[in-house]
């Protein structure tokens, strides 16, 4: 590649990453979806497809949660693809790859965090002095902070790189090549087992053996799988289901629960749902999305407090320590707004009680966010287009990012909504109604069957044992088919499932015991 199709490319993979922490959250940077637009850019769908799903297994489960910051997955696949292509469609070489790109990634975005800090200490004075236009153009300075993080190490990783990377891999043994590629059969054994670990596989273990069954005897696929999963669990519900309507949003307790005398419309509730999908952009390890906040309840400060005093102060309020989900942070966003609301309008709430009901609401959104939306949704469907991608189907990255994208738009929207309206009832609604709870276990069962039938067609473990005696050869692999096919690629993944659940690193030790076993399998002749 030339220096300006370098430049080009780089540019575009850092504004793709972007998206991660700038500018909304959209999933389009994960693996699964980043890995064939990349392959499509370079000319080569089929190893963007593979080395995506690949990686999106591999980094499974490795989610940030609260405040920690993991190896990166986008970043990680992103350049894993871009290698694997520019080694002339060597997909093992860019799946080898993927770890150590993801451990320098995280480093990389801890940098990016406390260069942060700097812009929310640039702007304080600003909130202070009640510039809120200086205070905007400060917050989104964080965009440019994380542009250049990513843009920098990409362009010279790539010019620089990938000739190395092909250097490197012309000169390994046979014996080494062979044996990335049945290690890169088994890295996809790794995400199963994380997926087992997030879905409490104790209690839903009979699905996951169903799905296991339904694909081995019955040779359905992944995504018919899925489909019977799905009748499964409305099947369940509507057994369950009692006469009472307990959604918990019913227009009887909407009507209930709203104040009379609204000062904000829907301009200005359209106004903060836009600017929160940039919460993200000068996260910090000080005060986290504290700005973010702010700047997302800009437009309806204005409104509510024509004061310069008032305004002010409301704006030091909410640019206090703020860490939650980016989704259900907006309904933090959402109750905020009514108690604002309430105290323009002269209602007995003080400063302090709004800042402790946000303090009060991050901790138990946070851990719906991380739980419901994270580690259950995103996973889920992860999984299934990564199954469908290591097919060559792609239909896999649109069943991944479509449904994400719909849930970032929509529950942002309906989050502000409902926390507007219902003000701090709203989380008591939540959970009086169990509508997370069925949808986590709804997610779970639909998880569990889809991991139980991706082991038989995407953990790639054959034994390559042949004795011969007398005039009869015998091959041990078929020995094991008849005990059971895919019985290798299951007790694999129930080993790194029980690593996983007795190591505190075990996804690294799994990782690695993953290219061990290739490589020492294939010198000694095992595979």
């Amino acid at each position: 590649m030339s220096t300006l199709q370098v430049l080009l490319l780089s540019i575009f993979i850092a504004l793709l990453i972007l998206e991660n922490y700038g500018y909304g959250y959209w999933m389009i940077s994960r693996p699964i979806f980043a890995g064939p637009l990349i392959g499509l850019l370079l000319g080569d769908v089929q190893t963007g497809l593979l080395v995506g799903g690949s990686v999106e297994l591999m980094y499974m489960g490795v989610i940030p949660v609260g405040g920690s910051v993991p190896p990166n997955a986008q970043i990680a696949g992103i350049l894993s693809t871009v290698f694997a292509i520019l080694n002339g469609g060597n997909a093992e070489v860019g799946i080898a790859l993927a770890l150590p790109i993801g451990l320098l990634a995280q480093l990389l975005i801890m940098f990016a965090w406390n260069l942060n800090i700097i812009l929310i200490h640039g702007a304080d004075k600003y909130v202070e002095a009640g510039d809120y236009k200086k205070v905007d153009r400060m917050h989104l300075c964080g965009l440019v902070v994380f542009f250049f993080v990513f843009f920098i190490p990409t362009f010279l990783a790539i010019q620089f790189g990938s000739e190395f990377v092909n250097n490197v891999v012309a000169a390994m043994p046979p014996v080494l090549t062979d044996g990335l590629k049945i290690a890169s059969g088994i890295l996809p054994a790794v995400g199963m087992a994380m997926l087992l670990k997030m879905m409490n596989f104790k209690k839903y273990w009979s699905f996951f053996a169903l799905g296991f069954v339904f694909s081995i005897y019955l040779g359905l696929n992944v995504l018919a799988i899925s489909i019977i999963a799905l009748a499964l669990v409305f099947a369940m519900h509507a057994m369950r289901r009692q006469e009472a309507d307990d959604d918990g949003f019913d227009d009887e307790d909407e009507a209930d629960g709203e104040p009379a005398g609204r000062l904000l419309g829907q301009k200005e509730l359209k106004k903060v749902f836009r600017r929160s999908f940039f919460s993200m952009s000068t996260i910090n390890y000080e005060r986290y999305c504290s700005l973010g906040f702010c700047y997302a309840m800009i437009p309806a400060l204005k409104v509510l407090y024509p004061n310069q005093d008032d305004f002010k102060e409301a704006m030091l309020r909410h640019n206090e320590f703020f860490n939650c989900h980016p989704y259900t942070g907006n309904a933090v966003i959402g109750v905020s707004l009514a108690l604002e609301e309430q105290r323009a309008a002269g209602k007995p709430i003080s400063a302090e009680a709004i800042s402790s009901t946000k303090a009060a609401l991050m901790g138990p959104l946070s851990s719906i966010g991380d739980s419901v939306f994270k580690a259950t949704f995103m996973t889920i469907f992860a999984a299934i287009g990564a199954a469908l991608a290591l097919d060559g189907n792609m239909a896999g990255p649109f069943l991944f990012i479509i449904p994400n994208v719909l849930l970032n738009v929509c529950s942002r929207w309906l989050f502000i909504k409902y926390g507007y309206e219902l003000g701090t009832n709203l989380v008591v609604k939540m959970k009086s109604s169990d509508i997370i709870d069925k949808f986590v276990e709804g997610a779970t069962i639909v998880g569990m069957m889809v991991v139980g039938a991706m082991i038989v067609g995407f953990v790639n473990l054959k034994i390559g044992c042949v004795w011969v005696i007398g005039e009869k050869e015998i091959v041990l692999q078929d020995i094991i088919n008849s005990l059971m096919p895919s019985l290798l690629p299951l007790l694999l993944v129930l080993s790194y499932y029980w690593i996983l659940i007795k190591r505190k690193k075990g996804m690294y030790i799994c990782i690695i015991a993953s290219f061990v076993l290739g490589i020492a399998g294939k010198v000694v002749g095992l595979f």
